[in-house]
C-alpha cells in the first residue's frame, strides 16, 4: 500500500508512454507491443488504486498547477489503452475511450477556471500546460480504431487552437521569464510533443492531407526535437523528480510523428531518422521506468 500512496500523479507520463510505445514498437515484433503494454496497464491500475485508497492525496495534488497539468497524460492514457481492448472488449473499449475524453474535457475546464481565470501566475506556467489544451489530440490519433470517421477531425482542431492560444504564453516563461526550478527542468522535454501530436492526429483524422500543411508541421517538430534533445542532454543527469515522466511520451509521439510522415510523403531518408528516434524512445522510456522503480522501493 506505501507504494500505491507514494506513487505520483505525474507517473501518468511514463504510463502513457509505454502504451504509445507498444504501438510503435509493434512492427518489429508483435511481443513488444504487449510487454509495453502490460507496464503501462500495471501502472495504470496503481494510480486507479491511489484514486480509491487516498482520494484527499489526488484532491491536494490537484492544487499544483504543474501536476494538475500533467495528469492529463492519464485521461489520454485511458484512450491509447481503448486501443488495445478493442479487438478483445469492442463494447468496453469504445467505453473507455470516451471516459478518456469526458475526463480530459473535465480537465480543460477545471484547470481554466482555477489556474488561468483565477490565480494566474506566470511562474507556474510550464510546457506541461500543452498536455492540458492540445492533448485533447490523442482523440484524434484513437478515434479511427473505433469507427469514428466525422468528429476526429473536429478534435485536431480543438488541438490545433490550443497550442495556437498557449504556445505563447508557454514560449514566454521559458526564453523570457525563465528561473525554471531543477525540479520541473525535465518538463521542457515536453516541446517536441507539442507539433508531434498534432501530426499523428492530422495524418489519422484528415480526409484529404495537405502535403504542404504536413511539411510546415514537421519543420517546426524537427526543431522542437534537436531543443528537446539539447534539454534532455543537461538535464538528464539530475537527481530523480517524478517530472523525469517528461522524459518518455515526448520522444515516443515524435518517433511515431516521423512514422506518420513518412508514410504520408514517401521520404526515403526519413526512415533513418524513425529508427534513430524510435532508439531514444524506447531507451528513454526503460530508462525513467527503472528510475521509478528505484524511487518506488525505496
Amino acid at each position: 500500500m506505501n507504494i500505491i500512496k507514494k506513487l505520483p500523479i505525474p507517473v501518468s507520463g511514463l504510463i502513457l508512454a509505454s502504451l504509445s510505445l507498444g504501438n510503435l514498437l509493434q512492427n518489429i515484433h508483435p511481443s513488444l507491443r504487449f510487454l509495453f503494454g502490460a507496464i503501462g496497464i500495471i501502472f495504470l491500475i496503481l494510480i486507479l488504486l491511489k484514486v480509491v485508497f487516498y482520494p484527499q492525496l489526488i484532491k491536494d495534488d490537484f492544487k499544483n498547477p504543474v501536476i494538475a497539468s500533467s495528469s492529463g497524460t492519464f485521461s489520454m492514457s485511458l484512450m491509447i489503452l481503448s486501443t488495445y481492448l478493442m479487438p478483445f472488449m469492442p463494447g468496453i473499449s469504445y467505453t473507455l475511450w470516451i471516459i478518456g475524453i469526458v475526463l480530459h474535457i473535465l480537465l480543460i475546464i477545471y484547470f481554466t477556471y482555477h489556474f488561468i481565470v483565477h490565480n494566474f501566475d506566470i511562474s507556474n506556467v510550464y510546457p506541461s500546460y500543452w498536455i492540458v489544451y492540445v492533448g485533447i489530440t490523442m482523440a484524434a490519433i484513437t478515434a479511427n480504431v473505433h469507427g469514428i470517421n466525422d468528429a476526429d477531425f473536429i478534435f485536431f482542431i480543438i488541438g490545433f487552437i490550443g497550442m495556437l492560444v498557449s504556445t505563447p504564453l508557454v514560449l514566454y516563461r521559458e526564453f523570457i521569464y525563465d528561473k525554471i526550478p531543477e525540479m520541473n527542468r525535465p518538463l521542457t522535454c515536453i516541446f517536441t510533443a507539442l507539433f508531434s501530436i498534432l501530426i499523428v492526429g492530422y495524418v489519422n483524422s484528415a480526409d484529404i492531407i495537405s502535403n504542404e500543411f504536413l511539411t510546415v508541421l514537421y519543420s517546426i517538430a524537427s526543431i522542437f526535437y534537436i531543443f528537446a534533445i539539447y534539454k534532455l542532454i543537461r538535464n538528464i543527469k539530475i537527481r530523480f523528480y517524478p517530472s523525469f515522466a517528461a522524459f518518455t511520451f515526448p520522444f515516443v509521439i515524435s518517433a511515431l510523428a516521423t512514422k506518420g510522415v513518412l508514410g504520408t510523403l514517401k521520404i526515403g531518408l526519413l526512415n533513418y531518422v524513425l529508427a534513430l528516434q524510435t532508439v531514444i524512445a524506447t531507451v528513454l522510456v526503460v530508462y525513467v521506468l527503472i528510475k521509478y522503480i528505484k524511487f518506488l522501493k525505496k
